[in-house]
């Protein structure tokens, strides 16, 4: 459904007076239609200029993914990151931060982490702080948000602008670009956006910062018009050089700003606590945002109810949920604050997951994506045994490949059996000639045996026979089919994982928000302006999140934000 106020408005963009400007802003508080009204604005430039005349861009690819999977009538090259349309407007130049092996050897003491060229691409920004940064990680963050924020190298610290002639250098001898490169190459040299688009959007605009505003800008220049659409009051990527400022600056006339008013997610007791906090900050687009027509609930956890202690109440309280069917989401402001909830839910075989950053083994402990995971060679074994369910088959010689081949080897297979269990493969059924040819004779009557009782007694006899190293990677995703069945392991897990930097734009009926701060961002709320709006915007993301019910959880300390 449409806003009511912002009907008129949003179906006459493109149609106002562009003398002054072209660019149109869409403001998009939690919950309310952003992704939904832009696609709309999508679809009308299309059938106006064409599915060859729009860029979408957007700075993430989850973002863009969910445009995306809209089903818009553009190619999906035509909808990517910032970061990947000038990737590809240059040519696909070697990144310099996949490409550090050679500057870590030349400066040891300002060692760089490799980044996956493809993930910051996809605009995976390393917010999560697991305390394990390197210093040369730090300068470089700091040495993007200047560049990002395009403040003059002259008011640069020393230390800064020594650092950054070194960087310069190693990328100059090797002709690398980093990440900040491709938006400031493409700012100067590349004058209109990739195919001469007529319209661009840029969505999640909070998050990108002056350089990559002013990139967007001076494309839109050269369009019929353009939208910007996002929530200044969700800028939390202020480490990456993103500010209100950016999208507020310079204003616009008041026509061309579209304010999405209702939210279909946040529940009035969480609308109450969460626009009452967001109040706080110092600049913002005032606006009216009203909640979802529900009541939900806004609690707070008992003083023994904090991150670093999560076995009693929270994960009773969260058990409660989840077992009813509600999804649950964990949120703290850093990564290693979520370190026991990961060990608790392990612990007690608690199926968890992010899908807003999938490429965080940690968080996504149960891949099926890869054939040998784990996890698949699980629902290889238990595929036919009677418990399994509707989907219950007979062993494929593929299946018996799976789970046989991390199998001991002395008294449980036959001599050369790991070599047989290597060259099959396919569909063909395993009979128990198959069987015997791979199994020792004891071993094969025990498997069986096993195997006429329930699945958990199974799955144990195959659990004891593994090697040591298997074992161990098997305990989770084994704890997991033993405690919920082997179809836990095939369902989407109702329990989230993550920072608040992670699940930005993601949801679940229940969210946990741990107050607590890092030193970097206590010192940062403690402070006036700017760098304390950015911490209270941050919290106000992760209370948004709550569907139905927000814990605010208890504090391990002072360092902590007092909402």
């Amino acid at each position: 459904m449409q806003n009511e106020q912002a009907t008129g408005t949003l179906q006459e963009i493109g149609s106002r007076d562009h003398s002054i400007t072209s660019e149109y802003r869409i403001f998009g508080p939690p919950g309310t239609g952003k992704t939904t009204n832009l696609s709309r604005q999508i679809r009308r430039a299309v059938e106006r200029f064409g599915p060859e005349s729009v860029l979408v861009t957007s700075f993430s690819r989850a973002a863009a993914a969910e445009l995306a999977g809209r089903d818009l009538p553009i190619d999906h090259d035509r909808i990517g990151t910032l970061h990947s349309h000038c990737y590809r407007a240059l040519g696909a130049p070697q990144i310099a931060e996949a490409n550090v092996d050679e500057w870590n050897r030349k400066y040891p003491q300002l060692q760089i982490t490799p980044t996956q060229r493809q993930s910051k691409l996809d605009g995976e920004e390393a917010a999560e702080d697991d305390g394990q940064t390197k210093a040369g990680d730090l300068w470089l963050q700091e040495l993007n948000r200047f560049r990002g924020m395009m403040i003059s190298p002259e008011v640069w610290s020393a230390n800064l602008r020594d650092f950054a002639m070194r960087w310069q250098e190693y990328k100059d001898a090797l002709g690398l670009l980093d990440f900040t490169d491709l938006i400031e190459t493409a700012l100067k040299d590349i004058p209109v956006a990739p195919r001469n688009p007529a319209v661009i959007f840029a969505d999640e605009a909070q998050d990108l910062n002056k350089m990559q505003l002013t990139l967007i800008r001076k494309w839109g220049e050269h369009c019929h018009y353009f939208i910007v659409c996002g929530d200044e009051d969700q800028t939390i990527f202020s480490f990456s050089g993103a500010s209100p400022d950016a999208m507020l600056d310079p204003d616009i006339p008041d026509d061309h700003k579209i304010i999405l008013k209702q939210s279909y997610r946040v529940p009035r007791a969480v609308h109450a606590v969460a626009d009452s906090f967001i109040r706080q900050v110092s600049k913002r687009q005032e606006k009216i945002y009203l909640p979802r027509p529900a009541d939900g609930a806004c609690l707070r956890g008992p003083a023994s109810g904090t991150y670093a202690a999560p076995d009693d109440w929270v994960l009773r309280t969260a058990a409660g949920h989840f077992e009813k069917g509600q999804t649950v989401m964990f949120l703290a402001t850093c990564a290693y604050m979520l370190k026991p909830i990961v060990a608790v839910l392990r612990k007690n075989g608690i199926p968890f997951h992010n899908p807003y950053r999938r490429s965080n083994g940690f968080w996504n402990p149960i891949r099926l994506g890869r054939k040998a995971s784990s996890a698949n060679r699980i629902l290889a074994l238990l595929v036919a045994h009677p418990d399994f369910g509707e989907a219950r088959r007979d062993w494929s010689l593929a299946d018996l490949a799976l789970w046989a081949e991390p199998l001991q080897s002395k008294g449980i297979l036959r001599h050369g059996a790991k070599k047989k269990l290597q060259a099959i493969a396919g569909a063909e059924t395993v009979t128990i000639k198959t069987l015997d040819e791979i199994f020792e004779p004891g071993a094969l009557e025990s498997l069986l045996e096993a195997f006429e009782g329930d699945y958990r007694g199974f799955l144990a006899w195959w659990r004891r026979h593994l090697t040591a190293e298997v074992q161990k990677r098997i305990q989770y995703p084994g704890d997991v089919a033993m405690a919920r069945g082997p179809q836990a392991l095939l369902e989407t897990p109702k329990v989230i994982v993550g920072t608040i930097h992670s699940v930005k734009g993601g949801e679940a009926d229940v969210v946990f928000l741990f107050p607590d701060l890092s030193p970097q961002g206590l010192t940062a709320y403690r402070r006036q302006g700017p760098p304390r709006d950015a911490v209270i915007r941050t919290m106000y993301v992760g209370m948004t999140r709550a569907r139905e019910t927000l814990y605010l959880c208890a504090p391990v300390s002072s360092a902590a934000l007092r909402i």
